[in-house]
Parts: structure tokens; sequence; C-alpha cells
């Protein structure tokens, strides 16, 4: 397995999580950072650690397969950092051999551009904010044969400003720019309405994602419903393609102070169209998880009758038990069913979506949880084919887990505390350098383990028969006279008439 990630120092690392997993002697090793890892860019000089150059997002690109540069270890991905500025880097990570995999592959920057944010208009000077995530539509390392129009990346920054960048051609530049708040000419309120004080939180958007086909983007922040944008036109979609600024609806107001809830979306996923099971005869669903500690599943079908969530998990309350405690940070779904949650304090809790109910605490919806971060977890990932997810976090921790044991299988020390990462596709490999299957992870086979001192399980164990101490309360007299009979035997009829 390789992941690359991208900490808030602006270094952009790959690990090796496999290399830290087992010492030569079948020994677990300490997290250190000198395992499996290895910094991008240029080896010959040092590179320079910068808070302003700190990368935000990570997403794939598509590569040309008719390129004969193009193998299966090649990748190519985008990287955002948070002056605004947007890199194209392509690699390759040769895994035919045991010594390919150890080793770490090779990669360079290919294209890069300034801020993508800044507006037309070199005369406005307007706040734009500051970058807060970058999408595309390829999850996975993907190749084609041609070049492909949904090969684009979109970035948001933090005032809902939309930049749509081709990756075929970085020469063009922003190719479109959208303003998620906006209603045709007139500008929605720019600021948080309840801060206090004179200062004005123009800060609004605060997460974003893109769907599978690049045709749909949507977008959630504080004080404001989630937003599904055209990646053409830019015009909001959801609920009617004829409308210009129709969003998602809050959940219903409390019903004893009727109180409006709470909007702050932080962390959101398209979930799988051939994975999910239906709800409410649709499989067209999207997953919000909130700054107040719930998970929303909305229907996004734009004939849908309901644009409020069709599942939600219940609202948080201290006097009672809840099902989330902390901030959701990130969401990734494992199967038809399950979804993973993360949150601000570590915790990775799995939702299964079928025993979510809206009459209680849905406490039984929680069927486990990923032990092991340390800190805000920042985004989980799974693997393309192989049943194991990945997180890093503010902890600094590259972590991999089992998704069936919830086992933590690796952890690496990267120093940095880490935003974001990539999963690469190609599969992992066991101490003796043979890559193992989908269904043989997490199974070793018996020659793996060094039984030297510690016995073969299969061997018998050595059973000694049981002497009981207190029967030799006097063992010189028993070798003296061996023919008389002991106090015990003596003793034996009385306490049976006493207890008669």
């Amino acid at each position: 397995m390789r992941i690359i990630s991208g900490d808030e120092c602006g270094l952009l690392k790959e690990s090796i999580p496999e290399v830290s997993r087992a010492s030569e002697d079948g020994k677990k090793k300490e997290p250190n950072a000198d395992s499996g890892v290895s910094r991008l860019g240029d080896s010959g000089a040092e590179l320079s650690m910068n808070r302003s150059m700190g990368i935000v997002d990570l997403a794939f690109a598509q590569l040309d397969s008719s390129n004969e540069d193009v193998g299966a270890g090649s990748l190519s991905f985008c990287a955002m950092r948070a002056n605004g500025s947007l890199e194209r880097w392509e690699g390759f990570s040769p895994y035919d051999s045991k010594e390919d995999r150890i080793c770490g592959g090779t990669y360079r920057m290919s294209n890069s551009m300034g801020d993508v944010f800044e507006s037309s208009d070199k005369s406005a000077s307007e706040y734009q904010g500051r970058p807060i995530a970058m999408c595309s539509a390829h999850q996975y390392q993907t190749f084609s044969d041609k070049s492909s129009p949904n090969n684009i990346v979109a970035c948001c920054s933090s005032t809902g400003r939309v930049s749509v960048i081709d990756t075929n051609d970085f020469g063009k530049g922003v190719v479109a720019q959208y303003d998620a708040y906006s209603k045709g000419n007139r500008v929605a309120p720019s600021k948080i309405s309840h801060t206090r004080g004179q200062f004005e939180n123009r800060d609004i958007a605060t997460a974003m994602t893109m769907s599978t086909d690049a045709q749909k983007i949507v977008i959630g922040g504080r004080e404001r419903a989630a937003n599904m944008l055209d990646v053409e036109s830019g015009k909001n979609i959801w609920k009617c393609p004829n409308s210009l600024f129709l969003k998602s609806k809050n959940l219903a107001p409390n019903r004893q102070t009727l109180l409006q809830q709470p909007i702050w979306a932080t962390a959101i996923q398209f979930l799988s169209k051939t994975d999910t099971v239906a709800v409410n005869e649709s499989t067209d669903l999207l997953a919000i998880g909130t700054a107040y500690k719930q998970l929303q599943i909305y229907d996004i079908r734009t004939d849908a009758t309901q644009r409020r969530p069709v599942l939600y998990t219940p609202e948080w309350d201290s006097t009672k038990d809840n099902l989330l405690e902390h901030r959701v940070t990130s969401l990734c779904q494992l199967d038809s069913n399950r979804i993973v949650v993360g949150d601000s304090a570590g915790f990775m809790h799995t939702l299964d979506m079928r025993k979510f109910t809206k009459n209680n605490r849905s406490l039984s919806a929680s069927v486990g949880r990923f032990s092991g971060p340390a800190g805000s977890v920042r985004q989980i990932i799974k693997h393309e084919t192989l049943p194991i997810i990945a997180c890093v976090g503010l902890d600094r921790m590259v972590r991999t887990f089992d998704i069936n044991k919830r086992t933590q299988l690796d952890c690496v020390y990267m120093k940095q505390r880490l935003n974001c990462m990539l999963f690469c596709s190609d599969g992992t490999w066991d101490n003796n350098g043979s890559l193992v299957d989908e269904d043989d992870e997490g199974a070793k086979s018996e020659e793996d383990h060094d039984v030297g001192n510690e016995g073969n399980i299969d061997d018998e164990d050595e059973v000694k028969d049981y002497v009981d101490s207190s029967a030799d309360e006097d063992s010189e007299g028993e070798e003296t006279d061996s023919d008389a009979p002991s106090d015990l035997e003596e003793e034996a009829p009385k306490s049976k008439r006493q207890r008669k």
C-alpha cells in the first residue's frame, strides 16, 4: 500500500505502512518517521516548511493511458495550498518485486498556477476567503485512452467562491468561477448573523464534494444549507433544474420551543448509487455531517418530494445518551449500509443506516468503533479493492484499519499535523514480500511466524499430576510408620458424623 499525505507545513510525503508494520524477527516496531516515509519533490535540496504554503487538500487526476510513459504504477494528482495555489504532480511507483514495493516512488511537479480564487476584475478588492477544499470526480487513480472532459478539479474558498480548473490544460487557468451564495446579481448576506461585537465573520463555507460524473458540486457551511451547483452553468440544480437558488431544507423546528435547528455542515459525501440500499425508493443520496454532532442523509433527486433529511441521527442532548458526542469532521462509506464518521476528538464510529429511527435516540445504530486516533480526524478513505481504511489527523499519524475486524494494522508517525491524504490502488504485502489478496488480507500463514523458542501450536501440552500439599503435614512420620493409619483417616468418620 502507498499513501500520499499533505500536512500543514506544506510537505507532501509518501508512506508505505508495511515497512513499519513488523521487523525481520516478527516483532512489531514502534511508530517512527524513518520507516517507509519519503518526501515528494527535489531530494537534492532541503525542502522548506511554511504554514502559508500548507497543503489544504489532495485529489487524483486522470492519466492518459495512450502515453507510452504511463504504466500500472503511474499516478497523477493535484494539491491545493493554503495561499490558493494549485499544483499538479505526476509519479511512478513500481511494485513488481519486494524491493520495488519497499522503495519509494519517483514524483515531480508537472504544472502549477497561482491563486485560483483571484477575481477577474483586478480593481475589485473584495475578501476572497481562505481555501477550504478541493475535489475531483476521481477518488482513485484512473486511466483513459483519451483526454476526458471530466478531468477537472473544483476548488472552494470560505466565502463560497468555486473555481473550476481543467487539469488536461493548466494553461487555460480557471475555466469557470461561481459563487455558491449568490442569487442572480444580488449577493446573499456575506457574514454570519450572530457574530458578536464589531467583528464580521465572512468565512461561511466549510465543506465541499463533487459527484463521480463531475456534473454536480455540493457546498455547505455555517448558517447556510447545502447548495448543489451544476458544474457547467453554476446554477443550483437541487429540486428543480430551472430554479436558480433552491437548496436543501433544514430539520423541522423543535416541537416544544419552536426554535429552528442550527445549520453547520462540516463534512459532505455522495453515497454510491450502486452500493447503497434504497431509502424511500431512492439511491441518489447525500450524507452530511454537521458541527452539531449529527449525520443527515438527503434524497437529492430533482423530483424528490422531500428536501428535508430522510434519515438523520438524533439531536445532541446533554441530559441523555447520544450517538455522536463531538463535531463531525469526515465521512467514509464502507458498504451499502455502513458509514464511518470521524469527529474532532479522534473517535471513528461505524453507523448502520438501517437502524436510524426518528422517535428515539438510535443508540443501536453505532455498530462499532475504530480506536487509535488521538486527535481530530481530518480524512478517512477506503482502499479501492482491499477491506482496509486509512485515516489522518492532528495526531501526526497515518493509520490503517481492517474493516471487518476493526483492528489497527499500521501506524506511521509523520512528524507534522496532517490535513489530507490519497490512498493508492496498489495491493498490500506481507513480511515475506508476497502480495496479499482481498480474501487473504489480515490472515497469516504458519510459516510467517517465528515460533523458535515458543513451541509449535500443534504440539501437545505437558500435563502434570496434581499434588495436594495439605496431605503432607508430617512427611517424616509417614516415612517411619507407613502402615499406621493417618490422622486424616481417623478424623474422616468423625467429621461425617458431625455433619449428620
